[in-house]
């Protein structure tokens, strides 16, 4: 057979079964491919797993006391500035918690004018700021800090910021100071004193004060030594006396 017949047999043949022709030539591209891809994946570097860090679970908070309170993690807050002039003119001068709030008086009213009105005009804003939380009387609260910690100058408030001679009770969780027998509040400044003092007379047994009028001072010294704030029985006496005396009243 010659050449020519040679190639007209095999396009004869092509023509006849180009359908199966076809079909094998692309199972034998697809196995091709498989086999390529399969020896490129042998040759490969074995991926490196990485490893996820573990969520964090969220911390399961303890229940709050039955007061909140202030401790030493409390975050630091700068005090306010003092109060706008005008608001706290010149005045008309002439416990520690189970102390003689009598002997208190008497030890304040020792204290130069000049020290007094500085303490006055550096807390008077922070007291106002209580006020509008809490809705304590701002004279309420620069007076009671005033007799306890005698214008910032007893032990109490100078060793441990407790401006307001509160004692630990079970439910304070923050640091501790003793004396004569005695366990005090320990505060990181003033301003935690402050507000841990608002809560102390809004919550717990103090908590239907809040519902005196924020500028019925006399409303609230009453309440106060109701609830018997501390041990003597003239503490309203003494509270009102310190707001007209230095005209605190003012500032509410």
């Amino acid at each position: 057979m010659s050449g020519k017949d040679t190639t007209s047999h095999l396009a004869r043949f092509v023509k006849m079964h180009w359908f199966k022709i076809s079909l094998v030539a692309f199972l034998l591209f697809l196995i091709f491919k498989k086999d390529f891809s399969f020896t490129i994946n042998l040759n490969a570097p074995a991926p490196t797993e990485t490893t996820m860090p573990p969520s964090r679970q969220p911390v399961q908070q303890e229940p709050p006391p039955k007061r909140e309170t202030f401790t030493e993690q409390a975050k630091q807050q700068s005090m306010t500035p003092p109060p706008e002039q005008g608001v706290l003119d010149r005045f008309d001068f002439s416990s520690i918690l189970g102390g003689s709030n009598e002997q208190l008086k008497d030890e304040l009213y020792r204290i130069d004018s000049e020290t007094v009105v500085a303490y006055i005009e550096r807390f008077g804003r922070v007291a106002r700021s209580e006020q509008k939380k809490f809705g304590i009387p701002a004279s309420i609260i620069l007076a009671n800090a005033l007799l306890h910690s005698q214008a910032g100058k007893n032990e109490s408030s100078s060793r441990t910021n407790n401006h307001f001679g509160l004692a630990c009770t079970d439910d304070w969780i923050g640091e501790k100071w003793e004396k004569d027998g005695d366990c005090y509040r320990v505060y990181e400044n003033a301003w935690t004193s402050f507000r841990d003092h608002s809560f102390f007379l809004t919550t717990g047994t103090f908590a239907d004060l809040r519902r005196l009028d924020s500028k019925d001072y006399k409303g609230w010294a009453k309440a106060m030594e109701k609830k018997e704030y501390t041990k003597s029985d003239d503490l309203a006496d003494q509270l009102i006396e310190v707001i007209e005396k230095w005209r605190l009243y003012e500032i509410d």
